[in-house]
């Protein structure tokens, strides 16, 4: 099972019921979504355009909120505030943390993945 503090599947769990293959597909497609994302975040970063950082941010906060990741989703949510408030002081700094708890969160889904029954 994958560390809940990072990726935490109970509702999944509880709306697939028995449907493990169908949980690790949406994981799969969440954490696409996610890519694209954040590649939007990194160009409206370099285009200081808080309004693209905001939609981004939105996106990101939707799809790991999906999932149960929940250390993108409060850092996507902090980040969609300020970016929508014109503030994009910092910004950086939360995509960097954001790219760096997606990267926690691929890794509870390729463990969720590998202990999938065969």
């Amino acid at each position: 099972m994958p560390d809940s503090a990072i990726l935490d599947i109970s509702r999944l769990e509880e709306a697939f019921e028995e449907d493990v293959d169908g949980i690790a597909e949406l994981l799969e497609m969440a954490l696409e979504t996610g890519r694209k994302h954040r590649r939007a975040l990194e160009e409206g970063l370099a285009a200081g355009d808080a309004a693209i950082v905001a939609r981004a941010a939105h996106g990101i906060k939707g799809s790991s909120g999906n999932i149960g990741a929940n250390v993108v989703y409060r850092l996507a949510t902090e980040l969609d505030r300020r970016a929508r408030l014109g503030d994009l002081e910092g910004a950086r700094e939360a995509v960097d943390a954001i790219d760096a708890a997606y990267a926690r969160v691929a890794d509870e889904v390729r463990a969720y993945r590998a202990n999938l029954p065969t």
